[in-house]
């Protein structure tokens, strides 16, 4: 499956690379509106962080993980949104 494959945009190497850490910051917003549980999801769903071997250059690329987990948390806000437009709505039609 190529769909996934990771290359270095600056290179173009596709195996020599390795995992490094992201920036570290507390995601408050989505542990406020949707607890950890969504916190959870919204860390995951975030870019990994890779460094190339062959050029050392870091570049962020999506793994099939955090694309499921991306589409986890839209589906989070897009139902999020669709209910305080619903709620919204049927006060305001009262």
């Amino acid at each position: 499956m190529n769909l996934f494959k990771l290359r270095c945009p600056s290179c173009g190497e596709t195996r020599a690379r390795h995992r490094i850490a992201p920036s570290r910051y507390s995601p408050v917003a989505p542990m406020v509106v949707g607890g950890i549980l969504m916190a959870l999801v919204f860390e995951v769903s975030r870019k990994p962080q890779f460094r190339c071997e062959k050029c050392g250059v870091p570049f962020g690329a999506h793994t099939l993980t955090s694309r499921l987990f991306q589409i986890l948390w839209a589906w989070f806000v897009i139902s999020l949104a669709v209910g305080i437009i619903w709620v919204f709505l049927a006060t305001v039609m009262q």
